[in-house]
């Protein structure tokens, strides 16, 4: 396999991964692409092509499915937020609670 096809395939884990909501792994496998990388040269050959597309194909999708994940997770703080706001409505006044004793 050449490290344009592994890179390939570091980007379909990826996809699988933020696919299935599970972004822990994601720190491990950047460390393992940057490492991949450094070590393509600087220009690719010409055989490379068909795994650089895939690998562009790939992570576009990620970032399209991180992005979708993020608008829920703001979608979903704006909800509790507005529910809270809501339910202070709910709660009884308190009287604020002297400090100092005027009785003397």
């Amino acid at each position: 396999m050449s490290l344009y096809e592994a890179l390939a395939d570091l980007a379909e884990q990826e996809f699988e991964l933020v696919s299935a909501g599970n972004t822990e792994p994601l720190p491990a496998l950047r460390e393992r692409r940057n490492a991949l990388l450094a070590a393509l040269p600087p220009v690719p050959p010409a055989e490379a092509r068909p795994a650089l597309e895939r690998t562009l194909e790939l992570q576009d999708s990620v970032t399209a499915v991180l992005q979708q994940r993020r608008d829920e997770i703001a979608a979903e703080l704006r909800r509790l937020t507005k529910g809270r706001t809501a339910m202070r409505g709910y709660a009884p006044s308190i009287e604020p609670r002297k400090l100092v004793d005027r009785a003397g």
